[in-house]
């Protein structure tokens, strides 16, 4: 960690005196985005063309795994038919046709990417797509990213996801990685979502 430090230092020491101020600075904003990777969560829909009988039975095990007190109290067996299903509704390929939810996100990633200048940007949703959150900090992880910024797409308070969900998924892969810094980046700034608000509104006012 010692000798990164110093080969870190003597290249902004090299920039500063080469280049000047302005291109240390952005070196250095280029150094830390590096080490800094993002996962986007959005809440995650089932494709429309997902098989109906089985999208049902997995609404109907999940109740079962409830009524239990969770899935540490749930038989064995059930548990693992709920598994399955929902490893494979996560696994079903999505297009913008049968999931324009996860387009939207994948969307947002991408211009997340670009406006932060972020090397890693992985997509994950709670449930029913693509990677959970934990997964996804994993593949952050595999990367290179040491500091990790979790960020779901819900803006407001008191939604199960965001408030119990997503951050117990956070909890155990912080318990995983003890190494990394892994940060839950919420609860939004309810003047910041305001103004968001206020701003898309005037937006469309002004069309008419």
């Amino acid at each position: 960690m010692l000798k990164q430090v110093r080969y870190l230092m003597l290249i902004s020491i090299v920039a500063f005196s080469v280049f000047g101020v302005r291109t240390f600075t952005t070196l250095a904003q280029e150094l830390n985005h590096r080490k800094v990777g993002v996962v986007i969560v959005g809440h995650g829909v089932p494709p429309k063309d997902f098989p109906r009988d089985k999208l049902q039975e997995l609404r109907s095990l999940e109740a079962r795994v409830r009524s239990f007190g969770g899935e540490g109290k749930a038989p064995g067996k059930l548990v693992a038919r709920l598994k399955a299903l929902e490893r494979e509704v996560r696994q079903w390929k999505r297009t913008p046709q049968n999931d324009p939810y996860d387009a939207a996100v994948k969307e947002l990633a991408t211009q997340v990417k670009k406006l932060g200048n972020f090397d890693i940007v992985v997509v994950a949703h709670n449930e029913m797509c693509g990677l959970d959150v934990h997964e996804a900090i994993e593949e952050a992880l595999r990367q290179g990213a040491r500091t990790i910024i979790v960020i779901p797409t819900m803006l407001i308070k008191g939604g199960t996801h965001s408030e119990r969900d997503i951050p117990a998924k956070v909890e155990m892969a912080r318990q995983l990685h003890p190494n990394a810094k892994i940060i839950y980046a919420w609860p939004f700034d309810t003047e910041s979502v305001a103004r968001l608000f206020v701003q898309q509104i005037n937006r469309f006012r002004l069309k008419d």
